[in-house]
């Protein structure tokens, strides 16, 4: 797959992650008739993904969304991107960034959910994230980049 600006927002999630694969099925729903891309970060080799500063490492840890002009929004920011242009969720957005202490909320439940989503996946009896150790990410970034070249 290949990263095209200017047609399509992407939506970088981690597709070892049963919770991320769920919410990112409801976002597609949400997104049906848009130019949205949402894809597992896995699907991209590393090498397209550096091209706007962005690693499969930290892919791995938050949700990532690539806009249509380039730009790079993460974790809580990433999902505050893609629920501004819908009601009634873009209201809620608008409300969070009026009272930064709502936003400083945000980011903190968005941390702590990212951090437990393994636990998560296993209370809502999703298929467990399976948590790649730093020589594994990096091993398989070399391999899609030999992959793609």
């Amino acid at each position: 797959m290949k990263i095209v600006t200017g047609q399509h927002d992407y939506m970088l999630f981690d597709g070892d992650c049963g919770i991320c694969n769920l919410c990112a099925q409801h976002a597609r729903r949400m997104a049906q008739n848009e130019k949205w891309q949402i894809h597992p970060y896995q699907s991209y080799p590393e090498s397209e993904l550096e091209d706007f500063g962005v690693t499969h490492a930290q892919c791995a840890k938050q949700l990532h969304v690539i806009s249509r002009r380039g730009k790079v929004h993460r974790g809580a920011f990433a999902l505050n991107y893609f629920l501004m242009r819908r009601l009634p969720w873009s209201l809620l957005i608008v409300l969070i960034y009026a009272f930064p202490l709502l936003l400083l909320f945000e980011i903190i439940g968005y941390a702590l959910v990212a951090r437990f989503r393994q636990r998560l996946s296993n209370w809502f009896g999703l298929t467990a994230c399976r948590f790649a150790t730093e020589p594994e990410i990096i091993a398989s970034s070399k391999r899609n980049r030999q992959r793609f070249d």
